[in-house]
């Protein structure tokens, strides 16, 4: 529970720097091809977020279809705003699946690993609450 708010205040923070850093840049001395890709990023992310809250609001039985369907869709999502703003060409539109699937593999065992840890703690917060019982 607590490193898994670490980690979401840390990487807030570490955004909100980034973002202000290169709007400052932008200010001072325009829009370079840096600062467009990490404007490009910052909008991707956010686009990524809200697709991954509508998948989670289609609730299915089964986890991993879950996990599929947030996968190709957010792959989906990746290849056609890459294409649009030039990060793939027709040549290497299969990347697109290759670069969410680098971050989705990575996050998704660290999350299984901070879901373990927060089970793990309330369960032993109510074994202690039955033991004071």
């Amino acid at each position: 529970m607590v490193l898994k708010e670490i980690l979401k205040k840390t990487f807030i923070f570490a955004a909100i720097i980034i973002l202000v850093v290169f709007f400052v840049s932008f200010l001072l001395i325009g829009m370079t091809p840096e600062i467009m890709l990490v404007f490009e990023i910052f909008i991707l992310s956010f686009f990524v977020t809200v697709i991954q809250h509508l998948v989670k609001q289609v609730i299915c039985t089964y986890s991993v279809i879950n996990i599929m369907i947030e996968y190709f869709s957010v792959s989906v999502f990746v290849f056609l705003y890459g294409y649009f703003v030039e990060w793939f060409f027709k040549s290497n539109w299969w990347m697109a699946f290759v670069y969410v699937a680098i971050v989705y593999v990575p996050a998704y065992f660290l999350d299984m690993v901070v879901v373990k840890k927060d089970i793990d703690y309330i369960n032993a917060q109510l074994e202690r609450r039955r033991e004071c019982n």
